[in-house]
């Protein structure tokens, strides 16, 4: 199923076409004045994002001119738009405070390192709708290893496309948004669509 609609995804080259009708889910993309740079199917019933799709060139996975944006994640990013879209249908966006003091960390699914060519692209990824609470020593050291490999990746085959699925919960809470049992990353190579690179990164707290 994710094999067809990958070949789907590189004909609209940058269009999300994921199926994204289960209940409560919402298509959303974010982007600069020139691109798409991510985009996602917003699960608003846990309260993150189901799946998070982007192309990753060479020259992002490379750049290192940018400092880490001295952000908050904001409902936004987007310009309102998932925002009014869930308050249409009955549902709301969390707000960063929502994760303080909560014992997880804010975890990217699209990272900020791997849009580091501009402050900008960097600071479009603290969107509250791409994040999900992560436990600090995945957040830190087993997720980003993944990310590192992603942009490693990038660097050998020029471009690829990144897939983050997130659909198992564990019974945690943090307020009303469900803690990810399991973080899924697939990449592609994007010139022969061929998964080069699939990891499952799964999370446990008693």
């Amino acid at each position: 199923m994710i094999k067809r609609a990958i070949i789907f995804l590189f004909l609209l080259r940058f269009s999300f076409v994921f199926a994204c009708d289960l209940p409560g889910h919402f298509d959303f993309d974010v982007s600069n004045s020139e691109e798409i740079l991510y985009s996602g199917c917003y699960d608003a019933i846990n309260l993150g994002p189901h799946i998070t799709e982007y192309i990753l060139t060479k020259e992002r996975a490379e750049a290192t001119g940018t400092k880490r944006p001295s952000v908050m994640f904001s409902q936004n990013r987007d310009n309102g738009t998932l925002q009014k879209l869930l308050n249409e249908n009955g549902y709301s966006l969390p707000h960063h405070r929502d994760y303080t003091n909560s014992g997880y960390d804010r975890g990217h699914m699209a990272p900020n390192a791997d849009f580091n060519d501009t402050y900008e692209n960097a600071a479009l990824t603290f969107f509250i709708a791409n994040i999900w609470p992560q436990m600090p020593e995945v957040n830190r050291v087993e997720w980003l290893k993944t990310e590192n490999e992603t942009r490693r990746l990038a660097s050998k085959y020029s471009e690829v496309r990144v897939i983050i699925i997130v659909d198992e919960f564990s019974d945690k809470k943090v307020g009303n948004i469900s803690v990810p049992s399991c973080f899924k990353r697939r990449i592609y190579d994007l010139k022969t669509e061929e998964l080069i690179y699939e990891i499952d990164v799964c999370q446990l707290r008693e």
